[in-house]
């Protein structure tokens, strides 16, 4: 449980607005890379391009922030999920472990295709908060704050993606 002072900090904070626009010319090469490494993903299925991206664009985050390094593991299968009744009522898209790897599952639990390359990139980004925060905080909660951290940088990685891909 996390105490309510901490809770506090965690739900007011923001990224750093500056140093988001320092990466962002970086940022934008590792969002060409992830959505190229997709590409080839749902054409072939080889994970190996995705991967390097999704660890490249964790790497160029972590070092804009000045926060510790974290590996990226891309697992090809389904998301773990639970059934109940025939629906999903559960599914796992990532997991950030603070003492293991971001982890990101990279096939739809229905029917195991590739997951969207949106809905990848939320993932990613949302695991990479976790970590944001407890290099930070030292703990991480879904909070109003967690949330608008993910924003921050989500909303400008999805709307380059919309003109990369405009522009293609």
């Amino acid at each position: 449980m996390v105490s309510r002072r901490l809770f506090d900090r965690l739900d007011r904070a923001r990224l750093d607005r500056t140093t988001l626009l320092c990466a962002w010319p970086d940022l934008c090469k590792a969002l060409d890379a992830l959505r190229h490494g997709h590409l080839r993903y749902g054409a072939d299925g080889r994970v190996v391009d995705l991967s390097r991206a999704c660890q490249h664009m964790v790497a160029v985050l972590n070092r804009s922030f000045e926060i510790a390094p974290k590996p990226t593991v891309v697992r090809d299968r389904p998301r773990p999920h639970r059934r109940r009744g025939g629906r999903i009522v559960y599914e796992l898209h990532g997991l950030c472990d603070p003492e293991g790897p971001l982890e990101l599952y990279t096939r739809t639990a229905a029917h195991a295709r590739p997951v969207a390359l949106k809905t990848l990139l939320n993932t990613l980004l949302h695991e990479w908060v976790h970590h944001f925060d407890f290099c930070s905080f030292g703990d991480s909660v879904h909070c109003s704050g967690f949330y608008e951290r993910l924003a921050q940088v989500y909303r400008p990685a999805r709307d380059a993606l919309d003109k990369s891909a405009a522009a293609h």
